[in-house]
């Protein structure tokens, strides 16, 4: 027992101090008034007979009457103490309520036909609605960032009005922020309790022990969520290919969280018209990765479909269902020939529309022109600032490749057919007058050799590839093959493959910069919903925050609108499982067991039995029972 009322040495005063008056009253005798009626005497004699036969059941009631005082007084004086259990707060709380709104509490494996995130958000009203009047709470919502609602207050409408208003966000979760804000929030608070609401989306192999709010702070993790059962696209890109602008290549990465075989469906779409369905075969816990060669998008925008086809299959989470991609618009790649003139080399890049070929002498070269990529033809000039470099047949003075040694009708014994420049290509019957053989280096990999002596080698810099074959065309019959255009457009797209054609798909819930043109001052940017809202301009950028899976159209002023893409794309996301929060060694509670805020008024029972008492006494005293 623990008493929160006035303290015992006031109350034991008063309470002796009422007990002595009251003890005083009784002992002050009531005198009668006397009165003289015929017959006196005789009435005496039997008064005083009466009076010897009751007066110790008179003396029993006086004793009885004052007890009864006497226990209203003891019961009084224990109410003013506020008597209460051991076990009781009587102290208030700081709660800290972080209540999780990623995209994972969208899953609606929950009963109730509500999500995750609804499921979270009816418990956390409830705890709020449970709070002692001395109570302090905060409530944050988080997903990978934190969002607190307000400080810590007693008043808790505020806070209620604010949690129905929160909405589900596409975003991922990211535990170690949260949980550092948890922290610094509880830090030398006292009864500090953190309720974590979340399912744990994220939480597998997640160590947490160095974010601990400390033995002070008591942690409560409530974790909704039934199931697992999740087909997901948890990577979605692709690329133009650089010598047939129509052509790309497609990358879907499928991540199901299912424990057994499920059967799905594939789905691309351009412009919102599919134009490829696939079907796949997932086993248990299977990631898919698959590239998918040869697409044809007459569009800029391309999305990704999934969903299962096993009929007594449910997919409970359908937020990871698409993927979105922008592909860049189109632009010509710009060739420069360095050479006093070889159609056999110029053919192909001529004949292909997407290259703007650039004929060069070696008298006219300037090395400072920019192009994507420089042809040299049996010279070696120097070299210029930007692009990257194929020679053929360098010469040994000024090339940047050291010539080890000049064959005769060398014969190409070792070709790394797997290497790009190799693709749908062989030379192993090519007929070759001259070559010169080159010493590689740390950088080089040779893609044909002749016993061991590289022919064409490969080299990858920092900023820049280059390409060396050690022949001059004109003295082989690779031109006169088929598969000669076929190896200048691998050139051209093995040397193009890391520029700006290569798509990027936005995570959502990140600030997206997109260049703008310059002196643009004000940019609107359209959101999946419709909704159209301002955009920052930042250093030549506009800055745009990603909330939600879909196209952002972003419209600088009197610009070009440009298209971009955002995806959830997190694989952790994705497995929806429900998984605990551990915080190393200490005990985290998994439930809200008393946690509801309850207290035992004892002080007004003490005083409703006094006041039952008392009446009791009245009802006595006018029945004439007591005296």
């Amino acid at each position: 027992m623990q008493w929160t009322g006035l303290p015992v040495e006031t109350v034991l005063g008063v309470a002796g101090f009422v007990a002595v008056f009251i003890t005083l009253l009784y002992l002050l005798r009531l005198r009668k008034r006397r009165v003289q009626v015929p017959y006196s005497a005789l009435w005496g004699r039997v008064l005083a007979e009466k009076k010897r036969q009751t007066d110790w059941w008179r003396r029993f009631k006086r004793l009885l009457s004052w007890l009864l005082f006497m226990i209203i007084a003891a019961l009084i004086s224990v109410a003013a103490l506020g008597p209460r259990s051991a076990d009781e707060v009587v102290e208030g709380r700081h709660l800290l309520i972080m209540l999780d709104t990623s995209a994972s509490m969208g899953a609606t494996d929950v009963t109730g036909g509500l999500n995750r995130f609804e499921v979270a958000r009816n418990q956390a009203l409830e705890l709020l609605g449970s709070v002692g009047g001395d109570d302090r709470v905060m409530v944050a919502l988080f997903n990978n960032r934190v969002m607190p609602l307000g400080p810590f207050v007693r008043e808790t409408q505020p806070l209620e009005a604010a949690l129905r208003a929160a909405t589900l966000s596409s975003n991922a979760t990211d535990f170690s922020q949260a949980l550092s804000f948890a922290r610094d929030s509880l830090r030398d608070r006292g009864q500090a309790e953190l309720i974590v609401l979340s399912d744990g989306a994220g939480l597998q192999n997640l160590d947490l022990s160095e974010l601990d709010p400390g033995e002070e702070v008591r942690v409560r993790h409530i974790a909704p969520g039934e199931r697992s059962e999740n087909l997901a696209i948890t990577g979605f890109n692709a690329r133009r290919y650089p010598s047939n602008r129509l052509d790309h290549e497609v990358f879907v990465e499928v991540t199901s969280t299912f424990d057994r075989p499920v059967d799905a469906r594939l789905e691309l779409l351009s412009e919102g018209r599919i134009i490829e369905t696939l079907p796949l075969e997932l086993g248990p816990q299977e990631v898919h990765r698959q590239f998918y060669p040869g697409q044809a998008f007459a569009g800029e925008r391309l999305e990704a479909r999934v969903r299962v086809t096993t009929g007594d299959a449910e997919d409970v989470f359908p937020l990871d269902d698409r993927a979105y991609a922008v592909l860049p618009r189109a632009r010509k790649l710009r060739v420069q020939v360095v050479s006093t003139g070889n159609l056999f080399l110029e053919g192909p890049l001529l004949l292909n529309t997407h290259i703007e070929v650039t004929r060069v002498n070696p008298d006219r070269y300037d090395p400072q022109a920019e192009y994507d990529v420089t042809f040299f033809d049996n010279v070696a000039p120097a070299l210029p600032t930007s692009g990257d470099l194929v020679f053929f047949n360098p010469p040994a003075e000024g090339s940047p490749f050291e010539i080890r040694g000049v064959d005769d009708e060398p014969i190409l014994t070792d070709v790394a057919s797997s290497h790009p420049l190799m693709r749908w290509i062989n030379l192993q019957d090519l007929n070759i007058a001259r070559a010169s053989t080159f010493r590689r280096e740390a950088t080089d990999t040779a893609v044909a050799s002749s016993f061991g002596q590289a022919v064409i080698v490969d080299r990858q810099l920092e900023d820049r590839r280059m390409i060396a074959l050690g022949f001059d065309l004109r003295e082989s019959d690779f031109p006169l093959r088929v598969a000669f255009p076929i190896f200048i457009l691998n050139i051209i797209d093995y040397l193009a493959q890391d520029d700006v054609d290569l798509m990027y798909a936005f995570e959502t819930g990140r600030s997206v910069h997109i260049p703008v043109p310059r002196n643009t001052e004000e940019a609107r940017v359209t959101a999946p919903d419709g909704e159209t809202r301002s955009a920052a301009i930042h250093r030549g950028e506009a800055v745009i925050y990603t909330d939600q899976p879909g196209f952002y159209v972003l419209t600088p002023g009197g610009g070009e609108p440009i298209a971009v893409a955002a995806n959830l794309a997190s694989p952790e996301e994705s497995r929806i499982a429900p998984a605990d929060l551990q915080l190393g060694e200490r005990e985290v509670t998994r439930d809200a067991a008393g946690l509801v805020f309850e207290r035992r008024e004892i002080w007004i029972w003490l005083v409703l039995l006094a006041m039952g008492l008392l009446l009791l006494e009245w009802l006595t005293y006018n029945r004439r029972w007591t005296e």
